[in-house]
């Protein structure tokens, strides 16, 4: 029974999308130009601080990131989203000072969202 019910709801969500693909397809709503190209999929700042934001959220685990400033920046429809990392340091006799630290970045295209570096810049 419990096998059924989930059968029909994945029908209804199929169908209701359908559905609602075709409405906006009917009434001259597409991402497609007149050629049939996409475009720029990616094309806001805060769109890219999301998706980059979430992205060195789930490879550096260990930063404070409700803390921690982003910037995105786009070049050449290549997004690239960063943060400077400031490293306070205390050396062996007890002085306190506070490095550059490493940028974190990851870049991705800014017309399908294809990743292509994630790393840190020292």
């Amino acid at each position: 029974m419990q096998k059924m019910v989930l059968i029909v709801s994945i029908c209804m969500v199929i169908l209701f999308s359908t559905v609602a693909l075709l409405g906006a397809f009917a009434n001259g709503n597409s991402v497609a130009d007149e050629t049939g190209s996409i475009g720029d999929v990616i094309t806001q700042k805060e769109t890219a601080l999301k998706i980059g934001k979430a992205l060195l959220e789930e490879h550096f685990t260990n930063m404070p990131w409700n803390e921690t400033p982003i910037d995105a920046e786009e070049k050449d429809g290549i997004w690239k989203v960063h943060n400077v990392v400031e490293q306070v340091r205390t050396t062996d006799d007890g002085k306190v000072w506070v490095s550059g630290g490493g940028e974190l970045y990851v870049e991705f295209r800014k017309s399908n969202g294809e990743v292509l570096k994630i790393g840190v810049n020292d």
